[in-house]
């Protein structure tokens, strides 16, 4: 089935009430989609839908999590798996490429700079530290690999 604006993705209704996790999961939905879209048009929607979402959930990182929401992020047993941005070299590397090259397109307004320059740092930095990284652990048994 092909995908159109009406799709209930770009009508799902989203305010300043939605908690902060159906505002998480709508973000998600978004970056799913776009994933997945070659539509130019849907992807705009797609990408101001993400936007207004990420405007809404950003005010509230720093807020205490409401009482009737810590439930649902309880548990009885720690997570044997944490998030995690863990990309490949090739794709660390790419990302970089991608930052530097809109940096130098030059329309970005300051505060987009700013975000975009500090982004570049953080993956710049991340990227050469995972390049240098120690792969290999000597043992009395001889060398080994790290397995990360």
């Amino acid at each position: 089935m092909a995908k159109t604006l009406s799709s209930s993705l770009i009508t799902t209704p989203f305010n300043h009430t939605t908690d902060f996790t159906e505002l998480a999961d709508h973000c998600q939905c978004f970056a799913d989609e776009l994933g997945a879209c070659s539509d130019p048009a849907h992807k705009m929607a797609l990408y101001g839908r993400l936007s207004a979402c990420l405007a809404l959930l950003q005010p509230t990182l720093f807020e205490p999590v409401p009482l009737h929401l810590q439930p649902g992020l309880t548990v009885d047993t720690l997570p044997t798996r944490h998030p995690a941005f863990e990309p490949d070299a090739d794709q660390l590397a790419d990302y970089c490429q991608f930052l530097t090259q809109l940096l130098l397109g030059g329309s970005l307004s300051a505060q987009m700079e700013n975000t975009a320059e500090a982004l570049l740092q953080d993956l710049v930095i991340y990227f050469a530290d995972t390049l240098k990284a120690p792969r290999w652990l000597n043992t009395p048994q001889g060398r080994v690999a790290i397995d990360l």
